[in-house]
């Protein structure tokens, strides 16, 4: 039971978060938000004997991106990416921890569809970055790198476990995605719902990924 009481309250705290942006109710938002990562990491030491530090990291960043995101404003906009960049960075070389040397047709078929999908992103938000194309161009570039080494896990491993990782990293890019449209290209009413759907799935994806690494180790 103990180990499901966290992800009780993970789920709890989603659903005040989900509510609240979609009656409009910035309270309800600025009180579940922050509590997203801090419950998830609950559920994730609660059911773990090891604890991932990359994994951890990863998460205690995702928090700071969170609060700062709650923020208004391009220099909390800056900042918040540059949190969720770090996340990602150490996503990454948790993931490149567990990849064996690799054969350049590996990087070359992992690479593809994360490199097309940057390419026609920027392409299509290009004009409208402005004075932000720096910073969103680094941000993509470093969780398409996410997006191919997990891919790469795959194509070494093809087990389930290492699917869910490609598969959370397939909607953290989905939820970036949809961010990137509503605040540079075209906003839409229902995108910071969807963008929060997808984002928190995806990190109870890549935290799932992780405890099934543990249990069979």
């Amino acid at each position: 039971m103990n180990k499901i009481i966290p992800l009780i309250a993970f789920i709890i705290f989603c659903l005040v978060d989900f509510f609240g942006i979609y009656l409009e109710k910035q309270m309800m938002i600025n009180f579940a938000k922050p509590m997203l990562m801090i419950t998830l990491f609950w559920y994730y030491y609660s059911n773990t004997k090891k604890i991932n530090i990359h994994f951890a990291l990863g998460l205690f960043f995702s928090f700071l991106g969170d609060v700062l995101l709650l923020g208004t404003g391009e220099t909390y906009f800056i900042f918040g990416l540059l949190f969720f960049l770090i996340a990602h960075v150490f996503y990454i070389i948790m993931v490149l921890k567990m990849i064996r040397h690799t054969k350049p047709k590996e990087v070359i078929i992992a690479s593809i569809p994360f490199l097309m999908l940057f390419i026609v992103l920027i392409n299509v938000l290009y004009a409208g970055l402005g004075s932000m194309k720096i910073p969103v161009f680094v941000y993509a570039m470093t969780i398409s790198f996410f997006g191919i080494v997990s891919l790469i896990l795959y194509l070494q491993t093809k087990t389930k476990t290492s699917l869910l990782l490609v598969l959370g990293v397939l909607v953290f890019i989905t939820s970036d995605t949809i961010l990137a449209l509503n605040l540079f290209y075209k906003k839409q009413s229902f995108y910071p719902l969807l963008i929060m759907i997808t984002y928190v799935l995806a990190q109870y994806l890549i935290c799932r990924f992780v405890l099934k690494l543990n249990q069979q180790s």
